[in-house]
């Protein structure tokens, strides 16, 4: 172990041993929290998933950003998404073309590295650019 790593590994050990001692006697006792929280955490107030009513409430600010958008940045969005699309069907039968001895030998092996390279590294470079589906403002 680090040396940085030694106190906060010693305060978690204090924090379970106390509250170990705390169910065996019955007794109540409050449970020292480790002092480095991440900013997502103080934000939630100490949670690290956010509840049910600061979900939707996220979602309804997403989705209100995206109604605002204008309609051309809409459609360059959906364009490019397109074109990402387009390169992992690309990829797809690129890497699928050069594998014709797996479609004679074992065809569902063969169809399987076509969907595992296709539609998944498209949606992929769409989710990591920013871009945006057509369909999923539509």
């Amino acid at each position: 172990l680090e040396p940085r790593s030694t106190p906060s590994l010693m305060s978690s050990l204090r924090a379970l041993l106390i509250a170990a001692a705390a169910a065996t006697s019955g007794a109540r006792t409050v449970v020292p929290q480790p002092a480095a929280l991440t900013r997502l955490q103080r934000l939630r107030g100490g949670n690290v998933l956010a509840t049910p009513p600061d979900g939707f409430d996220g979602a309804v600010a997403a989705g209100s950003k995206k109604a605002a958008m204008p309609a051309d940045k809409v459609f360059r969005l959906g364009v490019f998404s397109g074109v990402h699309i387009g390169f992992g069907a690309l990829l797809m039968l690129t890497v699928g073309g050069a594998c014709p001895g797996l479609a004679e030998s074992n065809p569902g092996l063969h169809k399987l590295v076509l969907g595992a390279f296709g539609l998944p590294f498209g949606l992929m470079m769409t989710l990591l650019s920013g871009a945006e589906l057509f369909t999923g403002n539509t």
